[in-house]
């Protein structure tokens, strides 16, 4: 690896961590949160009418103040006998109470502190669905404790972006890994799994009627890489018939297809088509088709591949 590759590697890897330190940050931001718990008990028989008590306690779990707390209790057919607020006297807040709801607001509620309020009501009814209860803040909804579901989804999003985050850096940190990053993303987002390169040839192998030889390849424990295997197809064509070449031709324009093929390794396959058609001899147009494809991806290696390639010279 050289300096520049060094440098390279090391900037990617910093921004990827930065980026992902700051979006942990932004997650893990300082908020305020609300919670309630609403608790019923069993009733009390009063000539025709049943009394039941219920509590609603509520409680800054988060971090900053609450705002312009509001908590509302409302019942339909019961009627409110007797209401209690407990809360601490330093609190500013305000009550105000009908014979079917109870409301109660809050200029500002620090963390971890809460109030409660007891209320006694009358039901005709044997059963009672007891009150319901809405709590808001500047900004942001109470929910019931128990229900954490929230929490722990954005515990689960934490811990994953954390790990992809260091992936990533990884990935970044190696010139294959920066080149196959955009098409690992792009089957993420599609849900289309990335071929290997191996399978793909081998299929394009059977489909022009070299099952023998696709066999050897999916058998093969060697790593398979689309410009090598470019080259090696192509030198057996220019050595072989009239019949191996076209049909190699018709394979390496198949490969050059291939979507998550680096263009590198595109140029390489274009290239060893003009060596094909320049091989056989009958075809100038084919072979500067070809040849000018390959050089406008990577003019550099296509040329310095022509200084030397026997094929040419």
């Amino acid at each position: 690896m050289n300096w520049k590759s060094i440098l390279a590697t090391a900037f990617i890897t910093g921004i990827v961590t930065i980026a992902t330190g700051m979006l942990l940050f932004w997650w893990q931001t300082e908020k305020p949160e609300l919670t309630y718990n609403s608790i019923r008990s069993i009733p009390f028989d009063d000539a025709s009418n049943k009394l039941f008590i219920q509590q609603v306690e509520i409680k800054n779990s988060g971090d900053k103040p609450a705002e312009d707390v509001v908590l509302v209790i409302s019942l339909t057919d019961e009627i409110i006998e007797k209401s209690r607020v407990t809360i601490d006297s330093a609190i500013s807040h305000q009550k105000a109470v009908d014979k079917n709801s109870i409301q109660l607001k809050i200029d500002s509620l620090n963390p971890q502190e809460g109030a409660s309020v007891t209320l006694l009501y009358q039901s005709t009814k044997t059963k009672s669905s007891g009150a319901a209860v809405s709590l808001r803040a500047k900004g942001i909804t109470g929910r019931l404790i128990g229900s954490n579901i929230k929490g722990k989804t954005e515990s689960i999003w934490i811990a994953l972006i954390a790990a992809y985050g260091g992936i990533a850096a990884f990935i970044l940190s190696t010139k294959k890994g920066r080149v196959m990053l955009p098409f690992v993303a792009k089957s993420l987002l599609t849900g289309q799994p990335i071929e290997s390169q191996k399978n793909i040839i081998a299929s394009t192998l059977s489909m022009y009627g070299y099952p023998e030889k696709a066999k050897e390849y999916l058998n093969s424990e060697a790593n398979r890489q689309y410009w090598v295997e470019a080259d090696l197809l192509s030198s057996e064509a220019i050595n072989g018939d009239e019949k191996l070449k076209k049909d190699t031709i018709q394979i390496l324009l198949k490969i050059c297809k291939i979507k998550n093929m680096s263009e590198s390794s595109r140029a390489i396959a274009y290239y060893n088509i003009s060596r094909i058609y320049k091989s056989l001899g009958d075809d100038n147009d084919k072979i500067d088709e070809y040849l000018n494809l390959a050089k406008a991806i990577d003019k550099k290696k296509i040329e310095d591949r022509l200084s030397h390639d026997p094929v040419f010279i």
